[in-house]
């Protein structure tokens, strides 16, 4: 039986281990139709350079380690304004802000961060911070 417990602690900490440790962090960064919309905007506008898995191709990826290593520890208003005036990279800074709002939001949920009741927004891409 000890054995058993064992194998069974094991397989828990394997998994935490294998999955983002701050998707279960309890916030929520965005809502899934925001989301949604995201990816409709991210696959017409974005996925040509970035591809539409966000594993990157001659634009960097945006899901990740690669992704994290670039943007981790930074407020989500940093990678959002950096969409927003720099991409798309042949027609910088010609998204609305709100549709470059709901990219971010489709960035994060490729990244594991979790969906919720408030939208992002300006206000709280200042506030949150991504993880490392």
């Amino acid at each position: 039986m000890k054995n058993s417990k064992r194998l069974i602690f094991l397989s828990a900490l394997a998994m935490a281990a294998a999955s983002p440790a701050w998707a279960d962090e309890g916030k929520s960064w965005y809502t899934p139709k925001q989301a949604e919309d995201g990816h409709v905007l991210f696959n017409n506008h974005c996925a040509e350079c970035h591809r539409p898995d966000l594993t990157g191709a001659m634009g960097p990826a945006l899901k990740g380690a690669t992704f994290l290593d670039r943007w981790g520890g930074q407020p989500v208003e940093s990678l959002f304004q950096f969409e927003h005036e720099k991409m798309p990279a042949n027609n910088p800074g010609s998204m609305p802000k709100d549709d470059v709002m709901a990219i971010t939001a489709y960035i994060l949920s490729k990244n594991g961060l979790k969906a919720g009741a408030a939208p992002l927004d300006e206000a709280r891409a200042k506030a949150l911070m991504l993880p490392k």
